[in-house]
């Protein structure tokens, strides 16, 4: 008997970090986003890619918000089938909401164009005030 290869993952994952909103903390978040291709087996490209927009929306979100205040990023991988979804919330700490005045939508989209064009789908979920959060979605391609 001969098993026939599946063409779509069964295994699954959700992985949740909290980081600082700080340019010296993103490789943190690119090393988990490493380490989730290298378990999926992701083609390099497609890594590549990812990686890009990760690392993009993230200075973004720092350029606009945090070069003169502290805040978090609230990161959430989630694989399933063939799918990565990394959903990212940014939001200022309490005591540093006051310092300044808040992006308007039109900026923080704005910033976050390109992510856009680099993912296969990309949804804001919530902006209010200091903070943003949205879900980039990813076709994952194996490598053969």
């Amino acid at each position: 008997m001969n098993p026939v290869a599946s063409s779509t993952r069964t295994d699954e994952l959700s992985l949740h970090m909290r980081i600082p909103a700080h340019r010296c903390y993103l490789p943190n978040a690119l090393l988990t986003l490493d380490g989730i291709c290298d378990h999926f087996n992701v083609e390099e490209s497609a890594r590549d890619r990812i990686k890009v927009a990760l690392e993009t929306a993230l200075v973004g979100s720092i350029e606009l918000l945090y070069t003169n205040t502290q805040g978090l990023f609230d990161l959430k991988f989630s694989v399933f089938k063939d799918k990565l979804q990394i959903t990212v919330e940014d939001f200022m700490l309490n005591d540093q909401i006051a310092l300044m005045e808040s992006p308007s939508e039109a900026q923080v989209r704005a910033r976050l164009e390109s992510v856009v064009s680099l993912s296969d789908g990309f949804i804001f979920l919530k902006e209010s005030g200091h903070n943003s959060c949205y879900s980039m979605q990813f076709n994952l391609v194996a490598m053969e």
